[in-house]
């Protein structure tokens, strides 16, 4: 691979330069272009997009539909060579009998091909009993849904999220039991050569992971941002709870993932009031996860950044030092991290005034009101520009905002921040004017649409005139011309089906070291579906920028949540532009990640060619030079055995 790797690196250039050419006649400019839905397939969908995953698992990201009344889910396929979602082959709508307020898909039986998870209510605004049911539809490969499907216990409350929560690998459901009235596990039992699906799920008490006592003292917020993500940096993937409370007020609660001992409470703390649903991503790019939300009071807004206090990289200079890591142990615990709420505008919590640049009455939408059940709109994280800082989607009253990272200085945030080198953001507006026109918006998401390798954005546009979950969806395409490379990186469940690329794993963590251009490494942090309630619309793929850099990904770790010593795996020499599918499977014998699978792609679909044809002209050039230097240095040879010859017949006369 790494010899592969150094045959491509001088091509890179090219690369680049046949991406471009693929969009160069049809997205001339250096903007953003909204494509309307007849364009792609979906002008005649009733409904909106409420989840990603790739069903059929061709590396081809596709939607699933949650029709206008919330009672069924269609699947569209995204075909490359057509450049549109076409609905299934043996189209067939998911009906399960209530109102679906939220879609999940993932691997549930645990056999390699992706399964869809509907909750819901049988009716949302009269439920006295807060009954939520569940109910799973396994795919059997070949574009369709079995006949058999699963009704779960139900749960109560909010709504339950989707984890690995023992370390086996397989999707779990962490929730509020309604038989039991208290957190509990739905348990999965799945095994990879069973077809038995009938006890699926094994519904346990939480209490043997997590200290009752402090799980009591917090009633999860509804709607919530419950997370599943890596908080210490030791690349397995810790909980986040957000509690509600009367009057409206939230609060938190970080819980360690501990390996066997179950998860313990590492803090607690008070969110600001009018706080709306958390964001998880590595902000600075310091290697670590931050927290991003929206604050509102009335119609006055703020965007607050919460950075995580962690140990960074160390410098060259402080190699062996304890209070840093070093690039080869990225996933070692910090024990001593920490988030700050109490302190705003301060060096680890920066707030942005985006009111400044809304109108009088425009406010940064946090629920939506148009839905049977609870929806919550939450600010979207990603690197649009590929610089290696995540930038942010904000979905206003009026229109989309896209909010541009930009390093922190003293006129914009506190002296403290600007010195540690924090970020804070900036609204771009020039370029992106297809983008803030669309109107009426409920939510925007990054996606990336043809697997290109730049983040496009999905606005689901509402209809005034309508009172359903019907929403209009405009893809718009990111034609910024960036000088910078990206990774895309997914993981697998690690099933035993080494094939399976569609059943990406949650809280999966990707870590990496880079160099830019002035010879700094930096660290960053990037998590897998982290959060699953309330339609998150999270892709099932970690897309990041690499910045300007002229070197390889020198240190690349994937890890997953097992139970073991070595739960990642260490991979070096990346090659940028590329997508890396790593595929976590272990034999039971097996306790560390040395058996691994690791694949690499480098655009096959469109750079193939290019490359074959820069390879071969190569190939002919320095055929055409060999074939004329030999000749001429044939020609002079000729031409000196004539001169030999010639003094010698002179000598001899």
């Amino acid at each position: 691979m790494k010899a592969l790797n150094w045959l491509l690196l001088p091509l890179l250039p090219t690369l680049a330069l046949a991406q471009n050419f693929q969009y160069g006649t049809r997205f001339p400019k250096n903007k953003l272009y909204n494509l309307e839905p007849q364009t792609i397939g979906l002008d005649e969908i009733d409904g909106t997009i409420a989840a990603f995953g790739d069903f059929n698992g061709d590396k081809f990201t596709d939607v699933f539909i949650l029709s206008a009344d919330q009672t069924s889910v269609s699947v569209y396929l995204w075909n490359h060579e057509a450049f549109t979602f076409k609905a299934l082959p043996s189209s067939k709508t998911i009906q399960p009998g209530f109102i679906i307020t939220n879609v999940v898909p993932g691997d549930y039986n645990y056999d390699g091909k992706l399964d869809l998870l509907l909750m819901g209510e049988q009716t949302p605004e009269k439920n006295p009993s807060k009954e939520i049911k569940m109910q799973i539809y396994f795919g059997n490969g070949n574009d369709t849904f079995e006949s058999e499907t699963i009704k779960l216990p139900s749960a109560q409350d909010s709504l339950p999220i989707v984890l690995d929560i023992n370390g086996d690998m397989k999707t779990d459901i962490l929730g509020y039991a309604k038989d039991t009235d208290e957190l509990s596990i739905w348990m999965n039992t799945a095994l990879p050569e069973s077809s038995n699906t009938s006890s699926l799920f094994n519904l346990t008490s939480a209490s043997t992971l997590f200290d009752k006592k402090s799980t009591d003292k917090c009633v999860w917020a509804n709607p919530h941002s419950n997370a599943f993500v890596d908080l210490n940096g030791d690349c397995l993937a810790d909980l986040v709870f957000v509690c509600g409370a009367a009057g409206g007020k939230q609060s938190i609660q970080i819980w360690i993932n501990d390996r066997k001992d179950g998860f313990k409470l590492s803090s607690v703390a008070d969110l600001p009031t009018g706080a709306g649903p958390i964001s998880f991503s590595d902000i600075d790019g310091d290697g670590s996860i931050d927290m991003v939300f929206p604050v509102c009071a009335g119609t006055a807004c703020s965007v607050h950044v919460v950075y995580n206090q962690q140990m960074g990289l160390c410098s060259k200079s402080k190699e062996n030092s304890v209070n840093c890591r070093n690039a080869r142990n990225l996933c070692v615990a910090d024990p001593n991290f920490s988030f700050d709420l109490s302190k705003p505008n301060s060096k680890d919590y920066v707030i942005y005034d985006i009111n400044a640049h809304l109108s009088d009455k425009e406010f940064i939408r946090i629920i939506d009101g148009n839905f049977r059940g609870k929806l919550p709109i939450p600010i979207h994280t990603g690197d649009y520009n590929m610089d290696g800082y995540p930038d942010l989607l904000v979905t206003t009253s009026e229109r989309v905002i896209l909010l541009q990272s930009i390093l922190c200085d003293s006129t914009i945030c506190s002296a403290n921040a600007a010195l540690a080198e924090r970020r804070t953001f900036t609204v771009i507006t020039t370029g992106a004017e297809d983008l803030t026109s669309i109107s009426n918006p409920s939510q925007a998401a990054f996606f990336d649409i043809d697997e290109d390798g730049s983040l496009d954005m999905l606005v689901l546009q509402r209809n005034l005139k309508e009172t359903n979950a019907g929403r209009t969806p405009n893809f718009v395409i990111n034609n910024f011309f960036n000088d910078a490379f990206f990774l895309k990186g997914l993981v697998s469940n690690g099933v035993t089906n080494l094939e399976a690329y569609g059943v990406s794993y949650p809280g999966a963590s990707l870590k990496f070291t880079v160099l830019d251009t002035s010879g700094v490494k930096r660290s960053h942090h990037m998590t897998q579906l982290s959060q699953s309630g309330y339609l998150s619309l999270q892709t099932p793929y970690c897309l990041f920028g690499l910045g300007r850099t002229n070197n390889y990904v020198e240190e690349l770790f994937a890890g997953v949540s097992r139970h073991q010593e070595k739960n990642y795996f260490f991979y070096e020499g990346v090659i940028p532009n590329s997508q890396l599918v790593f595929l976590p499977y272990q034999p039971d014998h097996v306790q560390d990640s040395s058996s691994w699978k690791v694949e690499l792609y480098i655009k096959p679909a469109d750079y193939v060619p290019w490359v074959l044809g820069v390879l071969v002209a190569a190939s002919v050039i320095l055929a055409i030079v060999v074939v004329v230097l030999r000749t001429m240095e044939k020609r002079e040879d000729e031409m000196e055995r004539r001169k030999a010859l010639h003094i010698i017949n002179f000598d001899a006369l």
